[in-house]
């Protein structure tokens, strides 16, 4: 207080010169403390900065991996596709997508002739999609939930399947024998015995000759594999022939199958792409 009495009581000229002296020895505090605060708000944006370049690199290595991870089951489906169209003998350019799948419940007796696989709507299932094996045709999806399907077997009464003779070398080109695969009088006794019914007055097949889908009916693809003739016989009313037929595939060991997507999603894929 009395400091302030003193310098009011200065002349006026006096009193700026040491307001100036008391500045002037105070200032170098004021611009260090200034300076303090900016380095301590710089370390601060320096610290922000890392953690978000961290948070950062985590994401962008979960991409990568995640990428890998597509890139790899990608590269897995390609070669399963690539196996399974050598082991039947089809064409590398048909345009066909298909989907592996893992066989999660199945009846060992063969009763209900169904399984259930892994793959569901999320994956791209729909009924009535054509289910194959190395050996040949499986069956059908019948039911779809939205990470499983219900498989319906060949040979089940739910499950008929257009079919036809495969034309040897011998024939021409109009004299396949079209005829319907159905379940047969030995069906419940061995699985993999079907009936081939519905065949024209005359057809005699050979025992071994190869039956393949027909394509008529738009249910299955022309050429997939189904099995191959027993013996043959006149039906009972004389108007068609009839024939057994063993399945291709043995249905009580599988464990992988494959399913074939409808074309559209071909197509679809194909624009995206």
């Amino acid at each position: 207080m009395t400091a302030g009495i003193v310098l009011l009581s200065l002349p006026a000229r006096m009193n700026n010169q040491l307001k100036w002296m008391v500045a002037g020895a105070f200032l170098p505090f004021l611009g260090l403390a200034e300076a303090v605060d900016e380095k301590a708000e710089s370390l601060q944006s320096i610290v922000v900065s890392k953690q978000e370049l961290l948070r950062e690199n985590q994401q962008l290595r979960r991409e990568v991996q995640n990428y890998k991870i597509a890139l790899l089951k990608n590269q897995t489906i390609a070669t399963e596709n690539a196996l399974l169209r050598q082991q039947l003998g089809w064409r590398e350019n048909l345009p066909w997508r298909l989907l592996p799948a893992r066989v999660l419940v199945k009846d060992p007796t063969n009763w209900w002739r169904s399984l259930y696989i892994n793959l569901g709507s999320d994956d791209g299932i729909v009924e009535n999609s054509p289910v194959l094996s190395p050996s040949g045709l499986v069956g059908k999806i019948e039911q779809v939930e939205s990470h499983r399907s219900l498989v319906r077997l060949v040979g089940d009464q739910h499950c008929k399947v257009a079919a036809m003779l495969a034309i040897s070398p011998r024939q021409g080109k109009d004299e396949s024998a079209h005829g319907t695969i159905t379940p047969g009088a030995d069906t419940s006794l061995n699985p993999r015995l079907v009936d081939f019914h519905h065949l024209p007055v005359g057809t005699e097949p050979e025992p071994g000759a190869k039956v393949i889908t027909s394509g008529l009916g738009g249910g299955y693809p022309r050429g997939i594999p189904v099995g191959r003739i027993i013996d043959s016989r006149s039906s009972t009313s004389g108007l068609f022939a009839e024939a057994r037929v063993r399945l291709a595939v043995d249905l009580n060991r599988l464990e992988m199958v494959w399913v074939k997507l409808p074309d559209q999603d071909v197509s679809a894929t194909e624009e995206g792409m």
